[in-house]
């Protein structure tokens, strides 16, 4: 089972903390180092006890993003769902207990949107390795050669070669397609998340009875959105498979 005292002392704010600590203990005065080790380890000792972490150390690993592209659009969807969070951890006890059910909900949505920009960011290094318009110009170069041939043995493979760079002209122009759709996901995503949020505050003043109704109906559409997006990922898992590079 995974510890979610090991998940607090590797967040990025703890290491932080550990690295500065040590620094300056080294390198400035001696008193900082264990005056730092004692917050990096009230750090972990206080995470580790969180059940926001404590789930979060449960969930599998995201993936990592090194798009800027995409981990903007990551970044702006967590910001919404903290958001979310935060607003329904202020609720009172009972409002709070079915807020717990769309605030994991959303959880779950920033996963499957970490996925999403995670197939983004691949086919994004693809074509960054491809040169479009040399490309063009070999097909260009090869047309003159077909033509400028009489021997059919030479055609043949310089049919061949065009098709196969015809081909790969084509993948890159679905790929492209691709990358436009993924990005119109995390979008909607992040509108969706928006108008939860404001139904989350808006929750917060109703009682009991009528934000029982409300949330399930909340509820229900955030379930209809995951199941639009595994959908989408499921077509564009059958899409990209058709348009190897």
């Amino acid at each position: 089972m995974p510890n979610p005292y090991l998940y607090a002392a590797r967040r990025p704010l703890a290491v932080v903390v550990l690295v500065v600590a040590i620094l300056a203990g080294l390198n400035i005065y001696l008193w900082l180092l264990p005056l730092g080790l004692m917050v990096y380890g009230l750090m972990v000792v206080t995470g580790g006890r969180d059940p926001e972490l404590i789930a979060a150390s449960q969930r599998p690993p995201r993936p990592r993003l090194t798009s800027g592209t995409f981990r903007s659009n990551i970044a702006s969807i967590e910001r919404t769902q903290r958001e979310i969070r935060r607003a329904a951890t202020q609720a009172s006890g009972g409002l709070q207990r079915l807020l717990e059910r769309i605030t994991s909900q959303t959880h779950e949505l920033v996963d499957e949107a970490y996925k999403l920009a995670d197939k983004g960011q691949l086919i994004e290094r693809y074509l960054r390795q491809i040169n479009l318009a040399h490309l063009q110009e070999r097909i260009n170069t090869t047309d003159r050669q077909i033509a400028a041939s009489a021997d059919a043995y030479t055609i043949q493979q310089l049919q061949e070669t065009r098709r196969a760079l015809a081909e790969k002209q084509r993948n890159a122009a679905d790929l492209t397609t691709y990358i436009g759709r993924i990005q119109a996901q995390l979008q909607s995503i992040q509108a969706n998340l928006d108008n939860v949020l404001a139904e989350t505050v808006r929750l917060r003043t109703s009682d009991v009875v009528s934000a029982d109704v409300l949330t399930n109906q909340v509820a229900q559409r955030l379930t209809d959105l995951q199941s639009d997006m595994q959908a989408f990922q499921r077509v564009l898992d059958n899409a990209m498979s058709g348009a190897q590079p």
